[in-house]
C-alpha cells in the first residue's frame, strides 16, 4: 500500500559491523570448545592404542612365554616389528627379515622388504594429536619416507646413554626396564660375519618383581625437530642405525625414565630418550598389566624412577601416580 514503508533489503553498515562483530564472539566463544571436543577424542583414541599395543604385548608374551627384545642391534627391527601378527597386521609380518642379510640400500630381497616396512604406517603406533609428518626424509638417512613412531618401550629408569653400555654409561643394553637393546650380531672389524647370536634372553612376564601395574610398558613421546633436537627421529618398523654393525641409537624405540616428561632446556640427548606428548598436562602411559593410565608432566621423581624399573622393589603411594 501507498501508506506502508518501504522494506529494507540491505544492512546499513553500522548494523553490518554489529552482525560480525556479534558472529565473532560467537566464533571465539565456541572455537575452544570444538577444540577441547576434539582434543578429547583424540585423546581417547590415543588411548585405545595404547591398550591395543598391551594386548598385542601380552598375547606375544602368552605365544613365547617373553617379551620380544626392545631393539636389535646388527639386525634392524624392534619391539614394533615383533608384534604385528599380534595386530592383525599379518601381511607386513609376513615379510619381516630376522637374520643379519639386507639393510637400509642394496638389491637383496631383504633390503626391498626393510624398506617395504620402513615406510609402511601402521597408525596404532601413532597418536592422532602428534604433529609434525607422519613420514620424514633428512639428509643422513638412506631410506626416504621413514614412517614416525609415537610410543617408546620403557627401557628403564637407569638408562643415561642410548646406545650400548660403555665407559661407565648405562645403555639400553643394561637398563633396568622391561625391554633391552641386544647386539646379535658382535662384529668387532669390518671383515666380521655377523654371528647371529642374541647376547641375552628378552625380559618376560616373570622377570617384573615389582609388579605388573607398577612397571611402565610403554610410554608416549612427541615429535621435535631437528632444530631442536638433532636426533629425536623415533621410527616405527625399521631403524637403519639398530642395522648398523652391533646396532646404535637406540632411543628410536627405546626411553628412559630417568629424565623427566615433556622436557625443555635439557641437553640433545636427554631429550631424545625422554617421554612427552601433546596432550594439554600429560601423557599416557602403558604399564605392563595392559592398563592405561595418564599422569602429569610433574610425576614426583621417585615415582617415575619406580615405574621405570621392573626389579627395584620400590614402594610408593598409587594416589601421586
Amino acid at each position: 500500500m501507498s501508506g506502508d514503508r518501504p522494506v529494507r533489503e540491505a544492512f546499513t553498515l553500522v548494523e553490518l559491523l554489529v552482525v560480525i562483530a556479534i558472529i565473532a564472539i560467537l566464533v571465539g566463544l565456541l572455537l575452544p570448545a570444538v577444540q577441547a571436543a576434539r582434543e578429547a577424542a583424540r585423546k581417547v583414541q590415543c588411548s585405545n592404542n595404547l591398550k591395543n599395543i598391551g594386548l598385542a604385548l601380552h598375547n606375544y608374551e602368552s605365544v613365547y612365554r617373553t617379551l620380544p627384545w626392545g631393539a636389535k642391534g646388527g639386525w634392524g627391527p624392534s619391539w614394533t616389528t615383533d608384534i604385528l601378527a599380534f595386530l592383525e597386521q599379518t601381511q607386513l609380518a609376513e615379510i619381516v627379515p630376522y637374520g643379519e642379510p639386507g639393510g637400509p640400500t642394496g638389491g637383496l630381497p631383504e633390503s626391498v622388504r626393510f624398506r617395504q616396512l620402513a615406510t609402511a604406517p601402521v597408525m596404532v603406533f601413532r597418536c592422532p594429536s602428534q604433529l609434525g609428518p607422519t613420514a620424514l626424509s633428512q639428509p643422513t638417512d638412506k631410506i626416504d619416507g621413514r614412517v614416525r613412531n609415537t610410543y617408546l618401550g620403557n627401557g628403564g629408569s637407569d638408562v643415561n646413554w642410548n646406545d650400548h653400555s660403555i665407559f661407565g654409561t648405562t645403555g639400553f643394553d643394561r637398563g633396568n626396564g622391561v625391554f633391552r637393546a641386544t647386539d646379535f650380531c658382535h662384529i668387532t672389524s669390518a671383515g666380521d660375519v655377523c654371528d647371529n647370536r642374541p647376547d641375552q634372553k628378552p625380559i618376560n612376564f616373570a622377570g617384573i618383581l615389582d609388579g605388573l601395574s607398577n612397571t611402565l610398558m610403554i610410554g608416549e613421546t612427541r615429535y621435535i625437530d631437528d632444530h631442536e633436537c638433532g636426533v629425536c627421529d623415533h621410527f616405527m618398523l625399521y631403524h637403519e642405525d639398530f642395522d648398523t654393525q652391533n646396532g646404535q641409537d637406540f632411543s628410536e624405540a627405546l626411553c628412559s625414565l630417568r629424565q623427566g616428561f615433556n622436557l625443555r632446556d635439557v641437553s640433545k640427548d636427554d631429550l631424545q630418550m625422554s617421554l612427552g606428548s601433546y596432550h594439554p598436562g600429560g601423557l599416557h602411559l602403558l604399564m605392563c598389566d595392559g592398563s592405561v593410565r595418564f599422569t602429569s608432566d610433574s610425576l614426583n621423581e621417585e615415582v617415575r624412577h619406580a615405574i621405570g624399573s621392573r626389579n627395584n622393589k620400590e614402594v610408593f603411594d598409587a594416589g601421586e601416580f
